[in-house]
């Protein structure tokens, strides 16, 4: 179980976005710091797991209203028979005090690209000047605690 939790906080202390929206391809990372799981022994190989880390985004375009924007990521996932099914939530602000907002959810067997990343899917809402940053997004989660997001 110690290397299943490893393996999730490191792929959940990363969110990696990438949205269809018609702003132009921007990146950057959203970076997390200090991650911290609980976890509810429910029986072998069940658990359920809650997630919780601070989070930065650094944009590459350092002019983008999103960077630098600080806030913080909470999840819970649910491990049953050793297959875990995560949903939750990150917000961030801006010094103006406009946030965006990710509702993500990671289905059984969604993988990121490294080892011990997670995917899946996400609702990105954004107010103030980051509205027009919303939309449906995919993210997928890097194994080394950080994660990479572009908005398309």
């Amino acid at each position: 179980m110690g290397k299943v939790i490893e393996a999730v906080a490191w792929g959940l202390a990363a969110t990696f976005l990438t949205s269809n929206s018609a702003i132009a391809a921007t990146c950057g990372h959203d970076v997390h710091g200090s991650p911290t799981i609980e976890v509810t022994e429910l029986g072998e190989n069940s658990s359920v797991l809650h997630y919780f880390s601070p989070a930065t985004l650094v944009m590459d375009d350092k002019s983008h209203p999103a960077h630098r924007a600080f806030g913080e990521c909470r999840g819970q996932g649910v491990t049953i028979d050793g297959v875990s099914k995560w949903s939750g939530s990150c917000i961030w602000k801006d010094s103006d005090g406009d946030a965006m907002v990710a509702h993500w959810s990671s289905s059984p067997g969604d993988k990121g690209t490294e080892e011990g990343g997670l995917h899946g899917i996400a609702t990105w809402i954004g107010s103030g000047k980051l509205a027009k940053f919303g939309g449906s997004v995919s993210w997928t989660g890097l194994a080394n605690g950080g994660s990479y997001l572009c908005v398309e």
